[in-house]
């Protein structure tokens, strides 16, 4: 192959990975801000809704590393390019849906066409690029990654003000369609030539736990997490754990090769995406609901309104790639995590019912953090294994970045609800008549729908529970902002005492099958 159509192929894999990667968590975010509109056209519970959320997810973060494996084994282009078909298709079914129950199916559809896609472009990018322009690679994709996640609210309350809710999905489709026929003619095939089978009991152990992890998170604020399904569900993912530890030494050819985290860098650099997931996506999927839910921001407004958030992933990325180019990858990650915590800290200092631009500022720091190590956390984590296994570990990475993601929308949204309550039966003395009712109340206000719990109680006490209720989001808010500042904190510690391989050495990726020895700190 000259080099010319070797560089064609190259800039064709990176804008079929960015574009894909921009519709992933774009996707995700979107759906959040078409709720509401609908929950109109099929009224079901508010629980019911979050599955349209909570079914991508779980079907994403269960089979990445079922996508990861089978790259490695068939050819990671053939799962990308299988996956983003089933993507694109899933999107038609989900933006077509006569039926609830039907979007749900289209949304688990393309939680599964998400997974193949996403564990196999990052590996679809190593092939291609090697030093710095691989550095430059990871920005953009990091870049696209950020943006589709950041743009989410806008691009969907936009979706929903002009189309209606249903082209909150269908918009997937021609850029789907559009990036398939560019895959199928300008991308190359790779695989791992060690690969002769996929491990299927490794497999079914891990997406096993990884999947009732995910459904304790998003189901444990609805129920409690003393619940005893939730118990039992974690108990369960737990007993499943324990048996793939021993079960992924045995292999051979393992699906997660465990000796990979006793490397500090290796570890460093997956821990970073997890962080940064919960710290800043998890605070930025519920925000939208704090314009929408206080401020009666309508779904367009309550998008441009998360701009701040965005705007930032513009330059960071490549900002990030030219630092790391000259800084050390500790450096870099710490930085980005130390800057999402410093934006956390300022949101969450921001007065009690603030309009958007009293969070401006703090969304401006967190969303320039994020983007400056987006891309150099793939980057790290891929580089340092050997590129026959850059499907394992693009899965891995991935995963990381979806559990963390998660983790956040969980582990946030219960936070919020328990503050929210808190602040709420604290206000008990305002809201006569209503304290016997005050727990049911919190649990629908800590979803963002202050409105129509508020057309729930009697004339006489609206006003005092509305402003009441506004108060208690608002609070519950600042609570999930402090934790998030914390995580985020904990994160830069972790990356500045774990990475400790220099930078230049990261950007090259050996064929090496010992490439980990180097990097043992």
């Amino acid at each position: 192959m000259t080099p010319k159509l070797r560089m064609s192929y190259a800039v064709s894999t990176l804008i079929v990975s960015s574009v894909t990667t921009f519709l992933l968590p774009l996707d995700y975010t979107v759906a959040s801000v078409a709720l509401r509109d609908i929950h109109r056209e099929f009224p079901v519970s508010f629980s019911d809704q979050q599955w349209v959320i909570n079914g991508y997810t779980m079907a994403f973060a269960a089979l990445l590393m079922a996508g990861g494996g089978l790259a490695d084994l068939f050819g990671r282009r053939k799962v990308f390019l299988s996956g983003l078909a089933v993507f694109t298709v899933a999107s038609l079914l989900a933006g077509l849906a006569p039926a609830m129950v039907w979007l749900n199916v289209g949304r688990v559809a393309q939680g599964i066409g998400a997974a193949g896609m996403f564990s196999s472009s990052l590996a679809l990018l190593v092939q291609e690029f090697t030093g710095p322009r691989r550095v430059h690679a990871f920005a953009v994709f990091g870049v696209a990654s950020g943006l589709g996640a950041s743009l989410g609210p806008f691009i969907g309350g936009l979706a929903v003000n002009l189309g209606g809710w249903r082209w909150a999905f269908l918009l997937n489709a021609p850029f789907g369609i559009a990036m398939l026929i560019l895959g199928l003619l300008r991308t190359r095939e790779s695989r791992d030539p060690h690969a002769t089978r996929l491990d299927l009991k490794g497999l079914m152990l891990f997406s096993g736990a990884v999947l009732l992890v995910v459904y304790s998170v998003v189901t444990a604020p609805q129920i409690g997490w003393s619940s005893p399904t939730i118990v039992v569900t974690l108990a369960a993912a737990a007993v499943l754990t324990l048996a793939f530890i021993p079960v992924e030494l045995r292999q051979p050819y393992p699906l997660i090769d465990l000796r990979l985290f006793t490397n500090r860098t290796f570890l460093g650099a997956s821990l970073a995406p997890l962080v940064l997931s919960i710290a800043f996506w998890g605070l930025f999927l519920y925000t939208p609901l704090y314009f929408q839910g206080v401020l009666d921001y309508t779904p367009l407004q309550a998008g441009m309104a998360m701009l701040p958030f965005a705007v930032p992933l513009f330059g960071a990325g490549p900002l990030g790639a030219r630092l790391a180019n000259r800084i050390s990858s500790r450096s870099l990650l710490g930085l980005g995590q130390l800057l999402v915590a410093i934006g956390a800290t300022v949101l969450a200092f921001a007065p009690l019912h603030s309009d958007w631009t009293n969070y401006a500022i703090g969304g401006l720091i967190s969303g320039l953090g994020t983007g400056l190590i987006n891309g150099e956390m793939s980057n790290v984590a891929i580089s340092i294994v050997p590129a026959s296994r850059s499907g394992m570990a693009s899965g891995i990475n991935s995963t990381m970045r979806i559990v963390g993601m998660t983790a956040g929308f969980g582990g946030i949204g219960a936070v919020l609800a328990a503050a929210v309550s808190h602040d709420l039966t604290a206000q008990a003395g305002k809201l006569h008549g209503l304290q016997h009712n005050l727990g049911t109340l919190a649990t629908e206000v800590a979803t963002g729908n202050i409105n129509g719990t508020t057309a729930s109680v009697p004339i006489a006490l609206r006003s005092a529970f509305q402003t009441a209720a506004d108060h208690a989001f608002s609070t519950g808010m600042r609570t999930a902002f402090i934790v998030g500042a914390c995580v985020a904190f904990l994160g830069a510690i972790a990356s500045f005492a774990l990475i400790r391989r220099p930078q230049a050495e990261t950007t090259e990726n050996s064929a090496d099958p010992q490439p980990l020895a180097d990097a043992q700190a």
